[in-house]
């Protein structure tokens, strides 16, 4: 399955989600898909010990697989919350398409 056809399925399947455990909050809310269909925009937002932190998680779709990271035009501190909520998208989108492998990644600690 190409990239770009997971972003298309992910994005039309995409629901909010949220996670409350041990005072922490971590939501994802809405999602963005660029014109071209190559780049998609998560809304989340990660409550833990201090202010909630907004920032936008971007899934891109190229040649070789699908690429998850915190969007560049957002500066979230990277705490545990912030990570999860990475792992969150990973796995939905996994979950859509079994087939898919995560690659190399720093958020083996969130995936399992």
């Amino acid at each position: 399955m190409t990239a770009l056809l997971i972003l298309s399925v992910f994005y039309a399947l995409f629901q909010p989600t949220q996670e409350r455990k041990d005072g922490e909050i971590l939501k994802t809310q809405d999602i963005y898909i660029s014109q071209d269909r190559k780049v998609l925009l998560i809304e989340a937002i990660a409550i833990e010990d201090g202010p909630p932190q907004r920032f936008f998680i971007q899934a891109s779709g190229k040649d070789k697989g699908t690429t998850i990271r915190i969007y560049q035009g957002t500066d979230p501190i990277k705490t545990a919350g912030v990570k999860k909520l990475l792992a969150i998208v990973a796995k939905q989108m996994r979950d859509q398409h079994p087939d898919m492998a995560y690659g190399s990644t720093n958020l083996k600690e969130f995936l399992q």
